[in-house]
């Protein structure tokens, strides 16, 4: 009798030991599980930032060229508001990183109305948690952006000459929109951001892997606890009968 209870209470306590654990374990595959979400959303939001400065760039781009063809204001004030979203000085447009200006009127009114938020787009960058390389990576490219808007500001600026040499100053501008140096330029804004996505890739994949792997190890935990808790009960409930 006191042998049979003993082995019942030992049988007791360690189905109760490895139900703990198992609840352990399910808690930590969860915030496994959450951890590999996270990831995923961070190299998201990381990619999305990247992509922004990269369209932005093509469209103060496109703005430029199509005023000095044009010669229509609006367009030199999308590329006026183009930067200054860009730089946090006007607020930002609610789902900025969809399409935005391809879709704004003749009349200026864009898809969506703005967001209230008004911070600059390197800001954002820094609040992304990317490594030193990368933000240099991503700073690089912003300045040279940055510089590229002195050539488009004077091909502007050329575009509105009047007078007898307003004929050649528009030509010249729009010869300096599209001429090889220009070109220079703007492969000097989309070569660090290509570098930018090899190693966002190489760090984030690398983080998700790792959080997946984790995961996979304790899944495996969480089947092999299982089945010892169920072995445990069924010797549990024969020693109970016992």
């Amino acid at each position: 009798m006191n042998t049979g209870h003993t082995r019942f209470s030992r049988n007791l306590w360690t189905t109760v030991a490895l139900l703990f654990a198992l609840v352990i374990a399910v808690v930590l595959y969860m915030v496994l599980e959450q951890r590999v979400d996270q990831a995923n959303q961070r190299r998201l939001q990381s990619l999305l930032l990247a992509n922004e400065l990269r369209q932005s760039s093509d469209d103060l781009t496109r703005m430029a060229r199509t005023f000095v063809v044009t010669g229509e204001p609006r367009y030199q004030q999308f590329y006026q508001d183009i930067l200054d979203i860009r730089n946090g000085k006007k607020p930002r447009p609610l789902d900025y990183h969809k399409v935005y200006w391809d879709l704004v009127t003749p009349q200026g009114v864009g898809p969506r109305p703005a967001g209230g938020q008004s911070i600059a787009l390197l800001d954002l960058m820094r609040q992304a948690g990317f490594n030193d390389e990368e933000f240099r990576k991503l700073e690089e490219a912003k300045a040279n952006s940055d510089g590229l808007t002195r050539t488009e500001f004077q091909a502007m600026e050329l575009m509105q000459t009047t007078g007898p040499h307003a004929p050649a100053d528009q030509a010249r501008a729009r010869s300096m929109m599209h001429d090889a140096q220009y070109h220079q330029y703007k492969a000097a804004i989309m070569a660090p951001i290509d570098a930018f996505y090899g190693l966002l890739d190489q760090r984030t994949l690398q983080e998700v892997n790792d959080a997946k792997e984790h995961v996979a190890g304790l899944r495996l935990a969480l089947v092999v606890l299982g089945l010892a808790l169920v072995a445990m009960l069924v010797r549990t409930n024969r020693a109970l009968l016992a």
